[in-house]
């Protein structure tokens, strides 16, 4: 059976070093973590080594600089580059093998350019030389991945799926053919696993919301293999639904989580 992962931020704004450890007595396997200004990054995979967690991989922050300035022939597009290859050479100092990258923000898509293949290229090569494997993410639209995998067969450039993003495209922006694990389920390198009502990135535990988890399943057991089911649950405290959480402890949230993903994988 797979490994148990979770993102390290899971909704519970408490020190990184008790989250690491409710995560570990929830009976993880694994965590994820967000590199970009939390406390201590560079103590963190230490941290949770210390106590018995693996690390899945790390996310590589994409609002400062703005992920979609990756494609733009400005400043900023190569801060964002220079950060995402920042984010590979500490995987390669820390000993975490795969980074999570957006290739655009989320629903604010970006022209395709010439220029910003380019970059794609040097961070691929960057990610070579260190041995990272880079898990580009599904976000509204998929020009960004599509372009990425036609130009760059690399084993070093693969897919980052995320089940709640596709269920708000399939949902919310009308897209129902969008199915990104019958598209890229041989680049598998990542999980993102998560619910929501389609309505919003709301990151509600599975089957809290409206994504038919038996297809998912099903689908996902025909993909390349990965070492960690992983959950990303930075669930929305201010959507009406996800209100249900407001009462939990941090301790009942993550045991819930947990009881959660052994069903999903039981599937």
């Amino acid at each position: 059976m797979l490994g148990i992962g979770i993102f390290s931020f899971f909704g519970y704004d408490l020190p990184i070093e008790e989250r690491l450890r409710l995560i570990k007595e929830a009976e993880f396997n694994a965590v994820s973590l967000w590199w970009g200004d939390e406390e201590e990054k560079n103590k963190q995979p230490d941290m949770a080594r210390k106590i018995g967690l693996n690390i899945d991989n790390i996310h590589v922050p994409f609002t400062s600089p703005n992920a979609n300035e990756l494609w733009l022939d400005n400043i900023e597009g190569e801060d964002y580059q220079n950060l995402i290859i920042s984010c590979i050479e500490d995987c390669s100092r820390h000993n975490i093998p795969t980074a999570v990258v957006h290739l655009t923000r989320f629903r604010y898509n970006a022209d395709l350019t010439e220029l910003g293949i380019n970059r794609i290229g040097k961070i691929i090569e960057t990610a070579e030389r260190n041995n990272i494997k880079l898990a580009f993410e599904n976000l509204a639209y998929l020009e960004h991945l599509n372009a990425v995998f036609e130009h760059f067969s690399s084993p070093y450039a693969g897919f980052c799926y995320d089940s709640g993003h596709e269920n708000i495209v399939k949902h919310y922006l009308k897209n129902p053919e969008y199915d990104c694990l019958a598209l890229y389920g041989d680049k598998l390198f990542a999980l993102h696993i998560n619910d929501n009502y389609g309505d919003g990135d709301t990151h509600t535990i599975p089957f809290n919301g409206t994504i038919d988890w038996g297809n998912r399943i099903r689908t996902l057991k025909q993909c390349k293999d990965v070492d960690y089911f992983t959950l990303e649950l930075t669930f929305d405290r201010e959507h009406e639904k996800c209100k249900i959480y407001n009462d939990m402890s941090a301790e009942e949230f993550l045991n819930i989580a947990h009881k959660e993903a052994l069903k999903l994988l039981n599937l």
